[in-house]
């Protein structure tokens, strides 16, 4: 039976956490290419509060929320390789803080029923970012030196984990009240950019803006920066074009410069343009889980709670993942 009344958290207007608005609704229907899932687990990002502090081009989305976790309640026509019941995991982009979610099927992928629901929605989002970015675009090779800004965090910490299983040498930023979680993931701490011993053959630069030339400083010029966010802009009083103009002239001196090369990673992007790699990412990360290789960190809330996981990972309170559980 499907069932008739979904409850969500709607963004109503720009803001702080408290236009965050818990509400019933009717539960939508899949359409052509969109598979229904009842959700079990929805996904905190940061790409949340950026996007609800109105910095992030586009419209403003109803309902925010980047990854979900749940089963599939129905499907819509054209749609294939699921069943109802399956249990399955979504990147969406938006519409995750619902316990009613639709998702295109190019961007859902199987998911087993043993692990716990907001350990494999840290897989979705921060695990996959990070892979992505250590295995199809920095790839440095065994025994080489990276550097990971924000270690504790929730792609820092997956970042972290990755090249550790690889073989990788890895130099972790965090706030010194975090040192000893970085150094339990297998990092040497160090308290910024500049701190590195020797230039390292990969950065993965969260913050954007004017930190991207100190992360370039810090890396070989035969290497690679990789970016991947812009929370330079929160708490600093940037208007979104304030923010953008900043994150856009950081990318341009970048590349226009001498010095290691830049990449913006963008998951959605990478995703859309191979849902098969997509596919396959997530499973060698579930291998990896199994193996226990890697072991993603969560915090959960209720899905009613919505305003206080913002607040939380706003004020850089939380390691690993935040997950609300409808």
């Amino acid at each position: 039976m499907i069932d008739a009344t979904a409850t969500r958290v709607r963004l109503t207007s720009p803001g702080g956490p408290e236009v965050l608005v818990t509400e019933t609704a009717p539960v939508p229907a899949p359409g052509p290419g969109q598979v229904l899932i009842r959700a079990e687990a929805a996904g905190v990002a940061f790409h949340d509060v950026t996007t609800r502090r109105g910095l992030n081009p586009g419209r403003l989305p109803g309902v925010l929320g980047f990854d979900v976790v749940g089963h599939v309640l129905a499907r819509g026509p054209q749609v294939t390789g699921f069943a109802v019941g399956d249990r399955v995991g979504a990147l969406i982009g938006t519409g995750g803080y619902a316990t009613h979610v639709l998702a295109p099927a190019a961007r859902v992928v199987p998911m087993p029923e043993g692990p716990d629901a907001a350990v494999l929605d840290a897989l979705l989002l921060n695990y996959l970012t990070a892979w992505q970015m250590f295995h199809h675009v920095a790839r440095p090779r065994p025994g080489q030196p990276v550097l990971v800004l924000g270690a504790a965090g929730g792609v820092g910490s997956a970042l972290t984990q990755i090249a550790r299983a690889a073989g990788v040498e890895v130099y972790g930023t965090s706030s010194p009240a975090r040192r000893e979680r970085v150094a339990s993931l297998g990092a040497t701490w160090v308290p910024g950019a500049g701190a590195v011993p020797a230039p390292v053959a990969a950065t993965f630069d969260p913050v954007g803006g004017p930190s991207l030339a100190v992360s370039r400083r810090a890396t070989a010029r035969d290497g690679m920066v990789v970016s991947y966010g812009f929370s330079f802009a929160t708490g600093a009083g940037h208007s979104r074009a304030g923010a953008m103009t900043r994150t856009l002239a950081a990318v341009a001196r970048a590349k226009l410069t001498p010095g290691p090369r830049l990449a913006v990673h963008t998951v959605l992007t990478a995703v859309d343009k191979d849902p098969e790699r997509f596919r396959a990412d997530i499973a060698a990360l579930l291998d990896l889980l199994a193996e226990g290789k890697i072991a993603p960190e969560v915090t959960t809330l209720p899905l009613t709670e919505a305003p206080e996981a913002h607040r939380r990972l706003e004020g850089r309170e939380v390691r690993g993942k935040l997950v609300l559980i409808p």
